[in-house]
């Protein structure tokens, strides 16, 4: 049974970039070795497993499994048992991961985004030689195809995000001392709290931001800041006074509040299921990260929201809604890797040229250096200045690149160690 706790350790990783915008698990599973084998098991889950799974055989084959890797057998009894072990192994640390990430990654998403951005950027970017590697030729053909991949990919990344079912109102920032010539509220910096989240616990957890970047006048004590929510949803439809921490504000910065913020709208249950089904989808291909279509749906920070009132608020409220993505998932995974695992059998090398596409395609959303125009919509930009914040962006992306390197070295990359049983 020891011997399946790195298929756990793998899970883990999996789960992590799973939650992260931009980073696929797919990608994971990759620099891991056991991509395919991963969409092989959740491919076979279908009546083949269950009625596998209602016999006696079944479960001798699946304890000599957990016992010792391989010792299931290869036959159709036994390699329905091997999947099961791989996948039940794998979504304990997938798991796990989601349980603590939903909590710590959109925080640090908030807080920290250039720097978060950076490191995901050198993550993808490296991971990139991965099928590059596995592919067997490289003609004319994977070439189109990646280039395809990768423009659609940029294209579809690049589509403004809609903010229509988001509380939104004003709030009011008072400085510490008056204003500098020049000086602003970046859209991207400032992050504005709640001291409470609908729990019982205080916690800084509904987040606000600038709607757009506010120029401060020179000699200004204070300026009305107008600020929409980071997620849809009634949660974020506080009262007057909640929005009370400030973040990455001028140092000694407040915030005060004089009136509700009003428009949220929490999406149907119908958006979510279809939401959740296209994202699992997206989850199973490295580079287009399932958490990133959520978040072009609008619902990335609502469900991540969701599941944490779940998991440490325990509110009945979101047992439905995370119920229903729950399903989603299910049906998403099982139907959609079907499909990729028969690309991945007949047409190998142009599958892997067009995930080296959708992985160069959605650098662009992660790309760490941004700029608001007088549009309100954000642009790439290259950074101004190599100090401060930059630096540490900087730093991130090399740190996201080795951890590649670490890892691929780490994987069992080769054909055969991807379907042997040590690569469990």
């Amino acid at each position: 049974m020891i011997a399946w706790f790195a298929t756990t350790l793998r899970g883990v990783c999996m789960g992590i970039a799973d939650i992260i915008p931009g980073v696929s698990g797919g990608t994971l599973a990759l620099i891991l070795g056991i991509y395919e084998r991963f969409v092989g098991a959740v491919s076979a889950i279908g009546p083949g497993m269950i009625r596998a799974v209602l016999t006696a055989e079944f479960w001798r084959r699946f304890a000599a499994g957990l016992k010792k890797p391989g010792a299931q057998g290869d036959d159709a009894i036994g390699r329905y048992a091997g999947h099961v072990l791989f996948l039940g192994f794998l979504v304990i640390g997938i798991g796990a991961a989601f349980a603590v990430g939903a909590k710590v990654i959109p925080r640090l998403l908030d807080l920290y985004p250039a720097p978060m951005k950076g490191f995901f950027f050198g993550l993808v970017l490296a991971s990139v030689r991965i099928p590059f590697g596995m592919m067997r030729r490289r003609g004319a053909a994977q070439l189109g195809t990646a280039i395809v991949a990768g423009v659609a990919t940029w294209l579809f990344v690049g589509l403004p995000l809609d903010s229509s079912e988001r509380a939104r109102g004003e709030v009011t920032v008072t400085l510490p001392a008056p204003a500098a010539e020049g000086e602003t509220l970046s859209r991207e910096g400032l992050v504005l709290m709640t001291a409470l989240h609908g729990g019982d616990n205080e916690k800084h957890e509904v987040v606000f931001g600038p709607t757009h970047d506010i120029p401060v006048p020179a000699g200004a004590t204070s300026v009305t800041v107008p600020v929409v929510a980071r997620m849809a949803g009634t949660v974020a439809n506080v009262d007057a006074g909640a929005i009370q921490v400030v973040h990455h504000g001028p140092a000694g910065a407040t915030v005060s509040q004089p009136a509700p913020m009003r428009g949220g709208v929490d999406p149907s249950l119908i958006w979510i299921f279809i939401a959740g089904c296209i994202a699992i989808s997206a989850m199973v291909l490295p580079g287009i990260s399932g958490s990133f279509v959520l978040l072009m749906f609008g619902l990335y920070h609502y469900m991540t929201f969701t599941l944490r009132s779940l998991l440490y608020d325990r509110d009945p409220a979101a047992v439905t809604v995370v119920l229903v993505f729950m399903s989603a998932l299910v049906v998403g995974i099982t139907g959609f890797s079907r499909v990729l695992n028969w690309l991945l059998r007949t047409q190998h090398d142009l599958t892997m040229a067009a995930l080296i596409g959708l992985m160069c395609g959605s650098l662009r959303k992660i790309w760490p250096f941004v700029a608001t125009g007088a549009d309100g919509v954000e642009h790439n930009v290259l950074p101004s200045a190599l100090g401060g914040v930059t630096a540490v962006t900087l730093a991130t992306f090399v740190a996201g690149a080795v951890l590649v390197v670490l890892l691929e070295r780490m994987g069992a990359l080769r054909a055969g160690d991807a379907g042997s049983p040590t690569a469990a």
